[in-house]
This record gives C-alpha cells, structure tokens and sequence, in this order.
C-alpha cells in the first residue's frame, strides 16, 4: 500500500523494461495518457494505434498497476502472479480523444480495474470477473468485465523485472450481467466455449449477449451428436452432426423468425442463405460463429415460442418433435432395412447427404407443424 500519501511507483528501471516490453509485443506507442492525480498508484494509459497494432484496432495498456504487490491468497501464490497490468483493445474507428462517456469508459475501466486489488486488498488473475455495478455507458449493457490472456501471444502475457519479480498482462474483456452469472455458475472456460469465434478481442458494444446458452434454453448442441461419429469411427466429416441443427435454421432464417440482435449481427450471413450462395456452409456458421448451439434466444418471439412447441429433445413419439421428424426422414430416406444396417448404428441421420434434397425434404415437416402451431395460436 502506498504510504505517507505516496503513490506506489515502477523504478525507473523497472519502467523502461516494461515500455520496452510493450513497444515490442503491442506496438509502438506515440500516445500515452498520462494521469494527473494518483492517490495510490500511478497509472498511465499506453496507446497502439490501429496501424500499429497487430489487429488494426487501438490497444490501450496499462503501466503503472503493478507497482503494487497484489494479496494473493497463499494457496495461488505459486500459479498467480503479484503484479499485472492490463490491455484493451478497440475498434480503429473508436474515437480514442473524446471525453464522452461513450468512449472514455474503456479507460474508466482499465484505471477501476487497476485500482481494484488495493480497495479490496485482494487480487485479480485470469478468469476473474467484475461487476462494475451499472451499464458503463448509456449506449450499451455491458457492465463488468472478465481477464482472460492478451491476444498478442505469450510472450507478450509476461516481463521480467530486472529484481527478478514478473508483471503479467491480462487483456479486458467486457460482459453482460448475464453473461458474469453464467461464468460464475459453469466457469470461464465453460463461457467461452459459449462464444465461439464471437470471442473478439475487440470490444463490441453491440455484440449479442450470450447468456442465453444455458442449459434450459438450449435447443440443441454439436455435443449431443458430434461424439457419436468418433465413438463409432463413423466416415464422416464432424459437420455431419449440425447438418439437421442447419435444416431447421435454414428454414427459420428464410422465414424471418431470427431475433432482431441476431439478424442485424449477422445480416451478411442470414443473406447467404436466403441467396442460397454455394459458397456458404450454414453447419459451419453453427460451428464457428455459434459455439455449436442452437437456442431459443437466437429466434424472435414466435420463432422462440415455436422452438418450445417443435424442437425439443425427448417428446413422446406422438407430440411434435423436430428430431423425431429427421429420423422419421432417415428412415423414408434410406428405407428399414438401410436405416437399421449394422453401419450405421442406429444413428442414420448422420449419414443423410447434406444437400436441398435433405431440405426440401425436411421443410415438408417444418412447414406443417408450423401451420399447426399457428392455427393453435390463432396466429395470422
């Protein structure tokens, strides 16, 4: 802690090493924001230029955080490190100058975070998350932020101090408060296997939440079915276990039925398929940009509702019931004695050829269950 009203400072020293670790694994730094009061440390903001950044964005670092010897508990001494500074990064059209709100609270953020191990007399390390307590800025509901490792690769994540102490750099990745309680009830990695390749390090204000991958709104999921293909060394390319998930979403993008966030996020892509363009693999899309999850919350109200009434696991084979519906294609697909060959395992869906037959094919059960769910609905 600081004493006698001093802030806790680098060594000069200590100070070029860790400039030049920056300006050799971020990026050359012609700005710095320098701080005017500094109650406790001294906490200045280096700043990469997006033609100077190895990712075309702003990197904003800290320097100035690990002055202060952090209070990790002793059972995470020996897998913690005491001193860290920490990174984010920026859109390159991010106005980096503006005292709005808008755009300062990146740099809000990174001096509360600094600060944070010596108000709480605590720590931070990878994978913690915080909860800034409100909406860092009124166009946006992110309110707190996850430490996951800096992108610009491990090197760059740690410097040696001349005395032989280490400073880590984590980078700030920021969170919806639905997005903090998922992590605190199934863990960080469990989160970002959620995000897929939505996990960015460049902030997006905009982003879709992904909280709403849990496990009682998950309609269905590449784990369900990709591990059938290696635990029976079936032929097949792993795409083959989302190829249903895509039928249905196919069908529920040409029919406008996806969440407004969700369409306008990904409108190039809901274009592709309603373009039918060759070049577009939907089981892909899934894959990547979907973590590998369909559910409810990627659909509008109606989309969501008739997810509820049609694609649930485990109805009785009477009740609606998409899955059923693709084995019931399989099945008329590949006739009884193919369906239930020793090859396949009784998993013949896996194997259905992944083409607009298939869908057509499928689009006949979507579209009467549809109509059912409607009349039931007394939709017009």
């Amino acid at each position: 802690m600081a004493e006698n009203n001093k802030p806790e400072l680098y060594s000069e020293e200590q100070l070029k090493v860790l400039e030049d670790h920056i300006e050799k694994n971020f990026g050359h730094c012609e700005n710095v924001f320098h701080e005017i009061y500094s109650p406790d440390i001294h906490v200045d903001i280096y700043i990469v230029k997006p033609e100077d950044s190895a990712f075309g964005c702003y990197e904003l670092i800290t320097l100035g955080a690990g002055a202060h010897i952090m209070n990790v508990p002793e059972e995470y001494k020996e897998m913690a490190d005491e001193r860290i500074e920490l990174q984010i990064c920026l859109p390159p059209d991010w106005d980096i100058n503006s005292e709005d709100e808008e755009y300062y609270w990146p740099i809000r953020m990174l001096k509360y975070l600094a600060r944070l191990p010596i108000t709480e007399d605590s720590w931070l390390g990878w994978g913690h998350s915080i909860d800034v307590g409100c909406n860092v800025a009124d166009n946006t509901e992110l309110c707190g932020a996850i430490l996951l490792s800096v992108p610009n690769g491990e090197e760059a994540g740690e410097c040696d101090l001349p005395d032989g102490n280490k400073v880590h750099f984590y980078s700030v990745f920021p969170v919806y408060e639905n997005e903090m309680k998922y992590k605190i009830d199934y863990g960080t990695g469990k989160l970002l296997d959620l995000f897929g390749t939505w996990l960015s390090p460049i902030v997006d204000p905009d982003r879709p939440c992904v909280a709403s991958y849990t496990e009682e709104t998950i309609m269905d999921r590449q784990e369900w079915h990709i591990p059938k293909i290696r635990q029976n060394d079936f032929e097949l390319d792993e795409l083959c276990g989302v190829s249903h998930m895509a039928m249905y979403l196919r069908w529920c993008m040409e029919h406008d039925l996806m969440d407004s966030d969700f369409a306008d996020f990904f409108e190039e892509e809901i274009n592709a398929v309603k373009e039918g363009r060759p070049d577009f693999d939907l089981r892909e899309f899934i894959m990547t940009e979907l973590g590998g999850f369909l559910t409810r919350e990627m659909f509008s109200e109606e989309g969501a509702a008739f997810a509820e009434y049609y694609y649930v696991h485990g109805r009785k084979k009477s009740q609606p019931c998409y899955p059923h519906d693709v084995d019931r294609y399989a099945l008329s697909w590949f006739g009884e004695e193919k369906y239930n060959c020793e090859e396949f395992n009784d998993e013949a869906y896996l194997f259905l050829p992944y083409d607009d037959t298939y869908y057509r094919g499928m689009s006949e059960y979507i579209d009467k269950y549809y109509a059912r769910f409607r009349k039931k609905n007394k939709l017009k």
